[in-house]
Protein backbone atom coordinates (compact mmCIF):
# COMPACT_ATOMS: atom_id res chain seq x y z
CA UNK A 1 0.00 0.00 0.00
CA UNK A 2 1.19 3.30 -0.84
CA UNK A 3 0.46 6.58 0.13
CA UNK A 4 -0.22 9.14 -2.96
CA UNK A 5 0.44 12.55 -3.62
CA UNK A 6 -3.25 13.45 -3.22
CA UNK A 7 -3.89 11.23 -0.08
CA UNK A 8 -4.19 14.62 2.53
CA UNK A 9 -6.74 15.85 0.29
CA UNK A 10 -8.62 12.83 0.15
CA UNK A 11 -8.37 12.14 3.64
CA UNK A 12 -10.10 15.70 4.27
CA UNK A 13 -13.01 15.26 1.83
CA UNK A 14 -13.59 12.00 3.77
CA UNK A 15 -13.46 13.74 6.51
CA UNK A 16 -15.95 16.32 5.65
CA UNK A 17 -18.27 13.55 3.72
CA UNK A 18 -18.70 11.85 7.62
CA UNK A 19 -19.11 15.39 9.12
CA UNK A 20 -15.58 14.34 11.58
CA UNK A 21 -13.56 16.93 13.06
CA UNK A 22 -9.75 16.00 12.80
CA UNK A 23 -9.53 16.10 16.44
CA UNK A 24 -13.04 12.97 16.36
CA UNK A 25 -11.02 11.42 13.30
CA UNK A 26 -7.37 11.11 15.52
CA UNK A 27 -9.41 9.66 18.64
CA UNK A 28 -11.45 7.12 16.50
CA UNK A 29 -8.10 5.77 15.01
CA UNK A 30 -5.76 6.20 17.81
CA UNK A 31 -3.67 9.30 16.09
CA UNK A 32 -1.73 11.99 17.70
CA UNK A 33 -3.70 14.71 16.54
CA UNK A 34 -0.31 16.66 15.94
CA UNK A 35 0.80 14.03 13.66
CA UNK A 36 -2.59 13.61 12.07
CA UNK A 37 -2.32 17.44 11.36
CA UNK A 38 1.04 17.18 10.07
CA UNK A 39 0.23 14.57 7.93
CA UNK A 40 -2.72 16.24 6.15
CA UNK A 41 -0.27 19.25 5.72
CA UNK A 42 2.16 16.88 3.87
CA UNK A 43 4.93 17.10 6.55
CA UNK A 44 4.79 13.30 7.66
CA UNK A 45 3.58 10.34 5.68
CA UNK A 46 0.44 8.76 6.57
CA UNK A 47 1.37 4.71 7.68
CA UNK A 48 -0.62 1.86 6.02
CA UNK A 49 -2.05 1.34 8.93
CA UNK A 50 -3.45 4.49 9.67
CA UNK A 51 -4.76 5.09 6.50
CA UNK A 52 -6.94 1.89 6.81
CA UNK A 53 -8.09 3.04 9.67
CA UNK A 54 -9.30 5.93 8.14
CA UNK A 55 -11.14 4.77 5.83
CA UNK A 56 -12.72 2.65 8.23
CA UNK A 57 -13.67 5.74 10.46
CA UNK A 58 -14.78 7.70 7.78
CA UNK A 59 -17.00 4.94 5.81
CA UNK A 60 -14.59 4.93 2.42
CA UNK A 61 -12.64 2.91 0.71
CA UNK A 62 -8.61 2.47 1.58
CA UNK A 63 -8.26 2.54 -2.52
CA UNK A 64 -9.85 5.81 -3.01
CA UNK A 65 -7.82 7.17 -0.01
CA UNK A 66 -4.83 5.84 -1.35
CA UNK A 67 -5.05 6.26 -5.30
CA UNK A 68 -8.49 8.30 -5.82
CA UNK A 69 -10.20 4.94 -7.70
CA UNK A 70 -13.85 3.65 -6.32
CA UNK A 71 -16.64 6.40 -5.51
CA UNK A 72 -15.99 9.32 -3.97
CA UNK A 73 -17.66 10.48 -0.37
CA UNK A 74 -20.30 12.95 -1.08
CA UNK A 75 -20.18 16.43 1.15
CA UNK A 76 -23.79 17.26 1.88
CA UNK A 77 -24.31 21.05 0.91
CA UNK A 78 -24.96 22.09 4.35
CA UNK A 79 -21.36 20.84 5.23
CA UNK A 80 -19.96 22.84 1.84
CA UNK A 81 -21.76 25.92 3.10
CA UNK A 82 -19.99 25.57 6.46
CA UNK A 83 -16.69 24.39 5.79
CA UNK A 84 -14.06 26.32 4.53
CA UNK A 85 -12.65 25.65 0.76
CA UNK A 86 -9.26 25.85 1.64
CA UNK A 87 -7.41 22.87 2.83
CA UNK A 88 -5.08 24.41 5.18
CA UNK A 89 -8.29 26.83 7.29
CA UNK A 90 -8.46 24.61 10.23
CA UNK A 91 -4.76 25.41 11.11
CA UNK A 92 -4.98 29.05 9.81
CA UNK A 93 -8.37 29.36 12.87
CA UNK A 94 -5.67 27.38 15.48
CA UNK A 95 -3.14 29.97 14.97
CA UNK A 96 -5.66 32.42 15.32
CA UNK A 97 -7.30 30.54 18.29
CA UNK A 98 -3.44 30.53 20.52
CA UNK A 99 -3.13 34.02 19.88
CA UNK A 100 -6.14 35.43 20.94
CA UNK A 101 -6.13 33.01 23.91
CA UNK A 102 -2.49 34.00 24.85
CA UNK A 103 -2.69 37.78 24.82
CA UNK A 104 -6.62 38.27 25.56
CA UNK A 105 -6.94 35.42 28.17
CA UNK A 106 -8.91 32.20 27.97
CA UNK A 107 -11.90 34.04 29.97
CA UNK A 108 -11.75 37.00 28.17
CA UNK A 109 -12.40 35.85 24.19
CA UNK A 110 -15.76 34.48 22.35
CA UNK A 111 -15.38 32.31 19.67
CA UNK A 112 -16.66 35.58 17.69
CA UNK A 113 -12.97 36.66 18.25
CA UNK A 114 -11.02 34.23 16.84
CA UNK A 115 -13.47 34.04 13.87
CA UNK A 116 -12.72 37.76 13.51
CA UNK A 117 -9.06 37.31 14.08
CA UNK A 118 -8.34 35.29 10.93
CA UNK A 119 -11.39 36.85 9.09
CA UNK A 120 -14.39 34.01 8.88
CA UNK A 121 -17.58 33.17 10.67
CA UNK A 122 -18.18 31.60 14.14
CA UNK A 123 -19.85 28.98 12.43
CA UNK A 124 -16.73 28.30 10.85
CA UNK A 125 -14.59 27.85 13.81
CA UNK A 126 -16.94 25.98 15.19
CA UNK A 127 -17.26 23.38 12.51
CA UNK A 128 -13.58 22.72 13.91
CA UNK A 129 -13.57 23.04 17.23
CA UNK A 130 -17.49 22.99 18.86
CA UNK A 131 -16.32 24.75 21.93
CA UNK A 132 -13.90 27.47 22.95
CA UNK A 133 -12.51 24.68 25.81
CA UNK A 134 -11.50 22.25 22.16
CA UNK A 135 -10.12 25.43 21.09
CA UNK A 136 -7.67 25.79 23.78
CA UNK A 137 -7.00 22.53 24.22
CA UNK A 138 -5.78 22.33 20.52
CA UNK A 139 -4.00 25.20 21.51
CA UNK A 140 -1.99 23.15 24.01
CA UNK A 141 -1.67 20.28 21.73
CA UNK A 142 -0.05 22.54 19.06
CA UNK A 143 2.33 24.21 21.42
CA UNK A 144 3.10 20.68 22.43
CA UNK A 145 4.39 19.41 19.15
CA UNK A 146 6.03 22.96 18.47
CA UNK A 147 8.16 22.65 21.68
CA UNK A 148 8.57 18.65 20.85
CA UNK A 149 9.91 19.86 17.26
CA UNK A 150 12.04 22.41 18.80
CA UNK A 151 13.70 19.97 21.05
CA UNK A 152 14.38 17.66 18.05
CA UNK A 153 16.40 20.39 16.03
CA UNK A 154 18.35 21.13 18.98
CA UNK A 155 19.20 17.95 19.95
CA UNK A 156 20.39 17.34 16.73
CA UNK A 157 22.87 20.18 17.09
CA UNK A 158 23.94 18.88 20.66
CA UNK A 159 27.69 17.50 20.80
CA UNK A 160 27.16 15.83 24.40
CA UNK A 161 24.28 15.29 26.91
CA UNK A 162 25.78 17.88 28.73
CA UNK A 163 24.97 20.37 25.48
CA UNK A 164 21.60 18.72 25.35
CA UNK A 165 21.01 19.90 28.36
CA UNK A 166 21.72 23.74 28.26
CA UNK A 167 20.03 23.92 25.17
CA UNK A 168 16.80 22.01 26.67
CA UNK A 169 17.51 25.48 29.41
CA UNK A 170 17.68 27.71 26.31
CA UNK A 171 14.30 26.74 24.61
CA UNK A 172 13.02 27.17 28.04
CA UNK A 173 13.05 30.74 28.15
CA UNK A 174 10.45 33.41 27.59
CA UNK A 175 12.85 35.94 25.13
CA UNK A 176 10.21 36.39 22.53
CA UNK A 177 7.18 37.48 21.87
CA UNK A 178 6.00 34.07 20.54
CA UNK A 179 7.80 32.21 23.43
CA UNK A 180 5.55 34.35 25.73
CA UNK A 181 2.26 33.25 23.94
CA UNK A 182 3.38 29.61 23.88
CA UNK A 183 4.03 30.08 28.08
CA UNK A 184 0.49 32.03 28.43
CA UNK A 185 -1.27 29.13 26.72
CA UNK A 186 0.63 26.65 28.88
CA UNK A 187 -0.10 28.24 31.86
CA UNK A 188 -3.74 29.28 31.05
CA UNK A 189 -4.42 25.42 30.51
CA UNK A 190 -3.17 24.51 33.82
CA UNK A 191 -5.62 26.83 35.72
CA UNK A 192 -8.71 25.53 33.87
CA UNK A 193 -7.19 21.92 35.03
CA UNK A 194 -7.40 22.91 38.37
CA UNK A 195 -11.01 24.01 37.52
CA UNK A 196 -11.91 21.10 35.26
CA UNK A 197 -11.11 18.04 36.18
CA UNK A 198 -11.86 16.48 32.95
CA UNK A 199 -8.48 18.39 31.44
CA UNK A 200 -6.12 16.85 33.57
CA UNK A 201 -5.71 13.76 32.01
CA UNK A 202 -4.63 15.77 28.45
CA UNK A 203 -2.41 17.78 31.00
CA UNK A 204 -1.05 15.34 32.56
CA UNK A 205 0.19 13.12 29.80
CA UNK A 206 1.96 16.24 27.48
CA UNK A 207 3.70 17.34 30.99
CA UNK A 208 4.66 13.60 31.44
CA UNK A 209 6.07 13.51 27.94
CA UNK A 210 8.21 16.78 28.81
CA UNK A 211 9.62 15.31 32.35
CA UNK A 212 10.74 12.47 30.73
CA UNK A 213 12.88 14.21 28.43
CA UNK A 214 14.68 15.55 31.30
CA UNK A 215 14.82 12.35 33.27
CA UNK A 216 16.66 10.64 29.86
CA UNK A 217 18.93 13.90 29.29
CA UNK A 218 20.56 12.84 32.95
CA UNK A 219 20.35 9.24 32.49
CA UNK A 220 22.81 9.88 29.73
CA UNK A 221 24.64 11.88 31.81
CA UNK A 222 25.55 9.11 34.08
CA UNK A 223 28.56 8.80 31.42
CA UNK A 224 29.67 12.56 31.70
CA UNK A 225 29.74 13.27 35.28
CA UNK A 226 26.51 13.19 36.86
CA UNK A 227 27.01 11.91 40.19
CA UNK A 228 26.51 8.19 40.47
CA UNK A 229 24.60 8.18 43.79
CA UNK A 230 22.34 11.68 42.25
CA UNK A 231 18.65 10.71 42.85
CA UNK A 232 17.14 11.55 38.86
CA UNK A 233 13.57 11.17 39.89
CA UNK A 234 14.47 14.62 42.80
CA UNK A 235 16.27 16.32 40.00
CA UNK A 236 14.13 16.30 37.55
CA UNK A 237 10.96 17.06 39.90
CA UNK A 238 13.89 20.59 40.97
CA UNK A 239 14.05 21.08 36.97
CA UNK A 240 10.64 21.16 36.04
CA UNK A 241 9.58 23.33 39.17
CA UNK A 242 12.36 25.81 38.53
CA UNK A 243 11.23 26.24 34.52
CA UNK A 244 7.76 26.74 36.30
CA UNK A 245 7.82 28.59 38.67
CA UNK A 246 10.62 31.44 36.85
CA UNK A 247 8.80 31.28 33.92
CA UNK A 248 5.42 32.18 35.95
CA UNK A 249 7.62 35.13 37.69
CA UNK A 250 8.57 36.37 33.76
CA UNK A 251 5.42 36.30 32.12
CA UNK A 252 3.21 37.93 35.69
CA UNK A 253 6.08 40.53 36.05
CA UNK A 254 5.67 39.42 39.69
CA UNK A 255 8.96 39.70 40.68
CA UNK A 256 12.29 41.51 39.09
CA UNK A 257 13.01 37.87 37.04
CA UNK A 258 14.47 37.91 33.96
CA UNK A 259 14.78 35.27 31.03
CA UNK A 260 19.12 35.89 31.79
CA UNK A 261 18.63 35.80 35.66
CA UNK A 262 16.23 32.16 34.39
CA UNK A 263 18.99 30.57 32.25
CA UNK A 264 21.82 31.35 34.94
CA UNK A 265 19.38 29.48 37.84
CA UNK A 266 18.44 27.04 35.51
CA UNK A 267 22.04 25.80 34.74
CA UNK A 268 22.66 25.52 38.13
CA UNK A 269 19.57 23.31 39.01
CA UNK A 270 21.94 20.06 39.04
CA UNK A 271 24.57 21.06 41.18
CA UNK A 272 26.37 19.75 42.91
CA UNK A 273 25.36 16.42 41.06
CA UNK A 274 26.17 18.18 37.58
CA UNK A 275 28.26 21.27 36.39
CA UNK A 276 26.47 22.57 33.62
CA UNK A 277 28.01 25.97 33.46
CA UNK A 278 30.36 26.82 30.50
CA UNK A 279 33.76 24.95 30.69
CA UNK A 280 33.08 22.02 32.83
Amino acid sequence: MTSADGLPSRVRTALRAATLSQRALAGRVGMDPTALSKSLRGTRRFRDEEIAAIAAACGVGVEYLTTGAGPEPVVSQDVRDRAPATPDRRDQILAAATAVIARRGYHNVRVADIARQCGTSSATVHYHFPTKEAALHAALEHYAGTFRDRVHREFGKATSARDKLRRLVEVQLPVSAADVDEWSVWVQFWGQAVLQPRLRPAQRQVYSEWRAVVVGLLHECRAEGLSPDADVEALADRFTALVDGLAVQILAGSTAMTPDRMRELLLRAFEPDLVLADGA
